[in-house]
């Protein structure tokens, strides 16, 4: 069967199906044209917070980095102007901006200015720990550094390198080491050579010149031509000098007792020295001249007629061999006497592991000042404008890093090392 399949009607008219992004040419259609700069914005905006990201992200490392660990060295100096020269180990992070700008782990060198606390400039001296380096003495113009490499000297307004070391004029041959250089009071800095022979360099001076015959007979035997002097520690005692006949001493409240009271002897007299006791006490004693001699008058010919005439002397010499020799030597010094005051070191409480540093008055025996300390105190010296400097470890530290600083009046300020700001700088301000 045939079937029709026409429409019943006519299609309806109908638009164009497909439409081109231009238009026809009866009626063009013009592109949307993106403003100008566009594209420039959206990418500033990128770099902008990328920028922010790193900025946040170094400032946050920076702010959360561990404190860096930092240890002084002993071989500090004065200056005639009052400033303390101290090299010390710092090592630890500080951020990624401070180890691209400054070396983690160096050995560095302070000044402080002794009547205010402040650091007044702090240079590297080298990039690694194990570096030999310590302040030797310094005038008004200049600072006489000993290092592993020779004695180098620096300017003390800004610490800035005037000679490297091994170019000193007159120091050709010189030793190497902190051990090959020394501080003598009348003639400078003296260094031996690895022939033997020594030269001194006059404080402010640039060259060096041989030593003269009385201080090649003072300093014979008293240096080596390389190596490192060796650190100090602190030193205490129960009694030590604090004039020219009188002795602080430390006096036990009881026989077997670990609480003290603190004495003074001056001639045959005795005083207390105020009322207060202390757990395990101990004088400090000053140390700015490192190494003391003592002559001892031992008759040996009357000792040796002795044994002879008593044998039972010689039984008694094998018994106590000290006890027919009077092996009495001058006491040490007290750190602070210079002042008028004695540091004295103490635990903080019975059985305990943690120390405290007290100055005392020693007109009337009043504390001035008292700081706790994580271990005992170390070296301790008198500085030319009469304040004592002592070596401490804080509170909540592990090593030796604070400067203890005591005033004439027996105040105390600490001088701390080794922070750095967020580009790498030292922290001095």
């Amino acid at each position: 069967m045939f079937q029709d399949f026409r429409a019943a009607g006519p299609l309806p008219p109908h638009s164009q199906l497909v439409r081109s992004p231009y238009g026809t040419p009866e009626h063009p259609l013009e592109p949307k044209r993106r403003p100008r700069g566009a594209g420039a914005g959206i990418f500033g905006f990128a770099l902008l917070l990328t920028a922010g990201i790193a900025v946040t992200a170094i400032g946050g490392e920076y702010l959360t980095a561990p404190a860096p660990d930092v240890m002084l060295r002993t071989g500090i100096a004065f200056s005639a102007d009052g400033l303390a020269l101290v090299p010390y180990d710092r090592a630890g992070s500080g951020g990624v901006l401070s180890e691209l700008a400054t070396d983690v782990n160096a050995v560095r060198l302070a000044a402080v200015d002794l009547a205010t606390g402040e650091t007044r400039w702090d240079v590297q001296l080298a990039d690694e720990l194990d570096w030999d380096a310590a302040a030797v003495a310094a005038g008004e113009e200049y600072a006489y550094i000993a290092t592993a490499d020779g004695l180098e000297i620096r300017d003390l307004d800004d610490g800035a390198l005037v000679t490297e070391a091994g170019d000193v004029p007159g120091l050709e041959g010189a030793g190497t080491g902190t051990a090959a250089y020394g501080l003598d009071p009348e003639a400078g800095v003296v260094a031996l050579g690895f022939d033997g022979g020594l030269r001194t360099l006059a404080l402010d001076a640039l060259e060096a010149a041989p030593a003269d015959v009385a201080v090649a007979e003072t300093w014979a035997g008293r240096l080596a031509a390389e190596g490192a002097a060796p650190q100090l520690g602190g030193m205490t005692t129960t009694e030590a000098s604090i004039g020219e006949d009188a002795t602080i001493r430390v006096e036990p409240t009881a026989d077997g007792a670990v609480t003290s009271g603190l004495a003074v002897m001056d001639g045959g007299d005795r005083r207390a020295l105020g009322t207060r006791t202390y757990t395990e006490a101990a004088i400090v004693l000053d140390q700015t001249v490192t190494t003391t001699t003592w002559d001892l008058d031992v008759d040996v010919d009357g000792l040796i007629d002795d044994l002879l005439n008593d044998p039972s002397a010689a039984e008694e010499l094998m018994d106590d061999p000290t006890g027919s020799i009077d092996l009495t030597v001058p006491a040490g010094t007290a750190a602070g006497a210079a002042s008028g005051h004695a540091l004295v070191e103490h635990k903080r409480a019975p059985g305990g592991d943690d120390y405290a540093l007290t100055v005392i008055d020693l007109a009337d025996g009043t504390v001035t000042a008292s700081i706790d300390t994580s271990d005992h105190v170390g070296r301790s010296m008198t500085a030319p404008g009469g304040q004592t400097v002592a070596i401490v470890a804080p509170a909540d530290g592990l090593y030796q890093s604070d400067l203890l600083i005591v005033a004439a009046d027996g105040s105390v300020d600490r001088a701390v090392f080794g922070a750095f700001d967020l580009l790498g700088d030292p922290d001095i301000e």
